[in-house]
């Protein structure tokens, strides 16, 4: 499938039109609401994303300091995982879900008023239980309401509605802040009131139109809080345990760049408002050019196929990043970040690994080792950037994910779609 040619072919488009319009029908109505949520949500994250770092420094937060909130924030997602996960398999999923987005608009306000960073603090505490909660009961009603063979398909639709809807919103949020006075508290605080006023509206709809969501029957009786979480492994094994490795290993390396690469492309490279947002811009472009193809991919050659082979473009936007002559070179970098995020395959593969009424649990028990690296990563990342290398925020995670956490996945975890 040329995904490119939709661009160009209006038969094309129409085909592609329909044949979108036919895969939604045969879904559940609780897979197009959460379609719903994530487009809304994206869109209205989109405005906000590229400027919350600065944002928060803008608040008198120093460099460190932003490594700290982030890693105060992986403290409480450490402590939270598992119990999360335990109420996703437990519980009405939708309830689950409805917590976690009343959590989320909490949190935006905190960020939409904040005086100073402290605010920001309140909000990084509550952000990692609002994620807990409303992403791992999407996931769980996504992937279970999903056929095999339609599943990095579903997903990564999902997402390619959600990128075409908050494609946009970047270019919108850098003509706001340029308009309201710049790079300033001021000029960026405008958006957060927008966002916050938006996740209102679209999550009062979701949660009144979602169907509720009764936990999967067990195969067997809960023995147990602890027990519970170690018959997942034991019954999972070597992978599920590989698996831990290389979301940790990840986890890891985009918390040491995710809280400084738009700071960097700001006071190292000189990006104006219009260049940060159109750096997530230029990602969104790339995601829909490819992600119908790589999905469809993951649902044919694999799992790991489809995810390996993009790879390199993530690797390749890093070393663009390092020696970016220019702020418009941080544009290719971040296209080619988008190819290579552009396939849904990784998380196909994370949650076909268990049975359908392990997958909260599981979810819980991986995030809860991926929150512990996290919480020295950020840290990391703020000595990094404060030091005389700044591009060493880049240099360490490309070394990790090329000669690390890619090979472990490739060689040690199960490849899902052939053993199903």
């Amino acid at each position: 499938m040329k995904t490119a040619s939709y661009l160009v072919n209006p038969l094309a488009q129409k085909n592609l039109v329909k044949s979108v319009r036919d895969f939604l029908k045969k879904q559940t109505h609780n897979y197009r609401m959460m379609i719903v949520r994530t487009a809304g949500a994206h869109f209205f994250y989109n405005l906000t994303g590229q400027y919350t770092s600065i944002y928060t420094k803008a608040l008198g937060a120093d460099n460190i300091l932003i490594g700290l909130i982030s890693s105060f924030s992986a403290v409480i997602s450490m402590i939270v995982s598992m119990p999360v996960g335990y109420i996703t398999d437990k519980y009405n999923l939708r309830h689950v879900l409805g917590v976690g987005m009343f959590l989320n608009i909490v949190m935006i306000g905190l960020y939409a008023f904040a005086h100073d960073w402290r605010w920001i603090l309140i909000a990084m505490a509550i952000n990692p239980i609002t994620m807990a909660l409303m992403f791992r009961s999407q996931q769980v009603i996504i992937t279970n309401g999903l056929r095999d063979e339609d599943r990095a398909t579903g997903m990564g639709l999902r997402m390619q509605i959600a990128y075409l809807i908050g494609l946009v919103s970047p270019v919108i949020g850098a003509y706001l802040v340029n308009y309201m006075g710049g790079l300033t508290v001021e000029g960026i605080r405008p958006l957060f009131y927008i966002r916050l006023a938006g996740l209102i509206v679209i999550y009062s709809i979701v949660y009144m139109k979602t169907d509720n969501v009764a936990p999967v029957p067990r195969e067997k009786s809960s023995t147990g809080f602890i027990q519970d979480f170690k018959d997942v492994l034991d019954i999972g094994g070597r992978k599920l345990k590989t698996m831990i490795l290389v979301g940790a290993l990840g986890a890891f390396f985009w918390s040491i760049l995710d809280n400084f690469a738009f700071l960097y492309a700001e006071e190292i490279k000189g990006a104006n408002a219009y260049v940060l947002g159109l750096m997530p811009t230029c990602e969104t472009i790339a995601y829909l050019l490819f992600s119908t193809t790589m999905n469809r991919m993951a649902d044919t050659r694999g799992r790991k196929y489809a995810f390996v082979i993009v790879r390199p473009g993530l690797w390749l936007s890093f070393i663009i990043a390092i020696i970016a002559k220019s702020p418009y070179w941080l544009l290719l970098a971040w296209f080619l970040r988008g190819i290579a995020l552009s396939t849904s395959a990784y998380n196909t593969l994370f949650m076909e690994l268990v049975p359908a009424e392990q997958r909260g649990r599981w979810m819980g028990l991986s995030n809860t080792f991926s929150a512990m690296v996290r919480i020295i990563a950020p840290i990391i990342g703020g000595f990094l950037y404060d030091s005389s290398f700044p591009w060493l925020i880049f240099v360490v995670p490309l070394a990790l994910d090329m000669l690390l956490r890619t090979p472990i996945l490739y060689k040690w975890v199960p490849e899902t779609l052939k053993t199903k």
